[in-house]
């Protein structure tokens, strides 16, 4: 039978977060001094040491179903050689299933498992004639322990959600957003092809998330530029608006006159009130109070996702990671995995404006430069030179605009295009270096003798402000008079 592919990379993972911290044995065996107390606080402090914080469950199921077989095999020191098959399991079912409805007898079973007591299980296991099922049992009772255990162990971390508009989950790891964004409203979903998708983010950018810690009080965001594992600061903001929703207060009724008084007059709409909230100053700054998050961010309940703030990034462009940090009264806090974001706030390039020059090339080759120049049919091909490129480009395109709102795309004499997207390649920055091209516009039936401006345009892939429609722009251009 073919082990399905997803058993195949699960087992993978384990033995590569395993061997992580295999590769510290002081970090391993903090770690499993950590599980056999229940530490959730020194399981993550060793998790971390190595850099594999975000897979804690991994590694508690690791040790718990290791420490399982060794308990199971003091427990049930013969070997189990019943063959398994519908009968057994019938009998298995039959003499389980009375018992674990009486709770004293399912909570002395997990006793004696806690206490690691053989002598106590060898009685239970008697007294309820329940010898042939001894490693079943063992194993079933362990996996509900794990369970528990784990979830101690690994309690649910804050989570950031969503980035300008865009669910984390869209995310890729070299921090580029991909649509639809939540609402199918603000960013399309991919199409390479034409230029859309692997967003980086620019101008103010709304961060979203959830504290996943009931007793909060208190968050902040914070920022690396130095890698996931690097150092991180206190993201600083101004002060975040945000309204709140007052319920309509009715007037007082008045008094009673006759029976067919007319009905009170409808209740006016809410009002809403405009507040700000600011984080904290001084030793400890960056912190936000969860009761003062309005009702249009998400309220103040430590409960459902929250607008945390807006951050009005700025250069230097490139790649962050960011990370949401919660805590309560007593200063526990929790922390969640690093979030990676690329920033991209500048270009198209060159700077001011994209290149383009024109040249007529003669039928001998030499080059005379057109600047609001006419050129006819047999004068010879014109030498279009462009240079337009941003890191994230999406589209570069070429068009000869005439009057009349007529507009050609430029194709060069080999039916070359000038006009291009990256088309899902991100290595693809446009015309980097200047590029030449021959374009004898007198072969195109679209084009007419007219006035030209030959336009090159180029668009990047950024969301700004959470939306995307082109992202930053910058053209240039060139005059021609094309004539017969």
């Amino acid at each position: 039978m073919e082990i399905p592919d997803d058993n195949v990379k699960e087992l993978q993972q384990t033995s590569e977060v395993v061997e992580k911290l295999a590769a510290d044995p002081a970090a391993f065996k903090k770690a499993y001094a950590a599980y056999k107390a229940n530490d959730p606080v020194e399981f993550e402090a060793a998790l971390t040491k190595v850099g594999i914080a975000e897979r804690c469950h991994v590694v508690c199921v690791f040790f718990c179903r290791k420490h399982c077989v060794g308990i199971c095999g003091k427990f049930c020191p013969k070997p189990a050689n019943v063959e398994v098959n519908a009968e057994e399991m019938l009998a298995y079912a039959r003499a389980v299933g009375p018992l674990f409805r009486d709770e004293a007898i399912v909570r002395r079973f997990l006793d004696i498992m806690k206490a690691e007591d053989v002598k106590a299980w060898a009685e239970i296991i008697k007294e309820y004639k329940l010898e042939p099922y001894c490693h079943q049992l063992c194993s079933l009772l362990f996996s509900w322990r794990c369970r528990k255990s784990c979830h101690e162990l690994c309690p649910a971390k804050p989570l950031i959600t969503n980035v300008g508009n865009i669910p984390v989950t869209q995310i890729d790891a070299l921090g580029y957003g991909n649509g639809p964004d939540v609402l199918h409203l603000y960013v399309p979903a991919p199409d390479p092809a034409n230029g859309v998708g692997d967003h980086p983010f620019g101008a103010n950018i709304a961060i979203k998330g959830i504290f996943n810690m009931a007793t909060a009080t208190e968050y902040l965001v914070e920022i690396s530029s130095t890698g996931a594992g690097g150092t991180y600061n206190p993201l600083i903001v101004g002060p975040q608006n945000g309204y709140d929703t007052v319920p309509p207060q009715l007037p007082d009724p008045p008094p009673a006159i006759l029976a067919t008084e007319p009905a009170s007059p409808p209740a006016p709409p809410p009002i809403l009130f405009i507040r700000s909230r600011t984080q904290s100053t001084g030793l400890d700054p960056g912190w936000f109070k969860i009761d003062e998050i309005t009702d249009s961010d998400g309220g103040r309940a430590t409960t459902g996702e929250k607008l945390l703030l807006t951050w009005p990034s700025s250069p230097p462009d490139g790649v962050y990671y960011l990370r949401l940090r919660v805590r309560d009264a007593l200063l526990n806090t929790r922390v969640s995995s690093p979030q990676v974001v690329r920033i991209d706030n500048t270009g198209p390039f060159p700077l001011p404006r994209p290149i383009i020059t024109l040249q007529l090339k003669k039928p001998d080759g030499t080059l005379v430069a057109l600047k609001c120049g006419k050129v006819r049919k047999g004068d010879g091909l014109i030498l279009i030179t462009i240079q337009a490129f941003d890191p994230n480009m999406s589209t570069v395109s070429v068009t000869a605009r005439g009057n009349s709102g007529l507009s050609v795309p430029v194709i060069d004499t080999s039916l070359t295009p000038l006009s291009i997207t990256y088309n899902g390649i991100l290595a693809n920055e446009g015309y980097v270096a200047p590029t030449q091209f021959l374009w004898d516009p007198w072969s195109d039936p679209n084009i007419v003798p007219c006035c030209y401006l030959i336009y090159v345009d180029i668009n990047d892939r950024t969301i700004l402000n959470g939306v995307w429609y082109g992202g930053h722009s910058n053209e240039g251009w060139e005059a021609i008079e094309i004539g017969l």
